[in-house]
């Protein structure tokens, strides 16, 4: 698509940031991943959405899996732009939670006042469930 782009037209590609966004996008990862095709990954502790429809895959996946290891898994929801701005904010953000996240003894005991504290602070809305592996 990067390359695609940048011969159509890559002045405009370039000023309407889709070419540093692709640019980026292709250091992270190779190619589009969906996280359906994830089992082999084996399971998360925590898993971060950025858009409620995705959320809502997620939560949607794991409740139809069947649950073997009875392992709890964190997905929480934090609604960011597509955009390098709201990106680079988005990052800021999780990495805050994470730590926060990581910080505590029991993040199933704490989750309510993590999120309602990060909230507060970020004056950002979060949206997150618990589920199973």
């Amino acid at each position: 698509m990067f390359d695609d782009l940048r011969r159509k037209d890559p002045e405009l590609y370039k000023r309407n940031g889709i070419l540093p966004m692709l640019k980026r996008n292709s250091g992270v990862k190779l190619a589009p991943q969906r996280w359906q095709d994830n089992a082999s990954d084996g399971s998360f502790d925590v898993v971060f959405t950025f858009e409620e429809k995705v959320f809502d895959m997620a939560i949607e996946d794991l409740h139809n899996r069947e649950h073997v290891l009875m392992k709890t898994v964190l997905v929480i929801n934090l609604e960011v732009k597509d955009n390098h701005e709201e990106a680079a904010v988005g990052a800021r953000l999780t990495l805050d939670l994470c730590q926060e996240l990581e910080a505590t003894d029991s993040w199933e005991e704490n989750i309510d006042s993590i999120v309602a504290a990060f909230e507060r602070q970020h004056r950002r809305k979060l949206v997150y469930s618990i589920s199973f592996y």
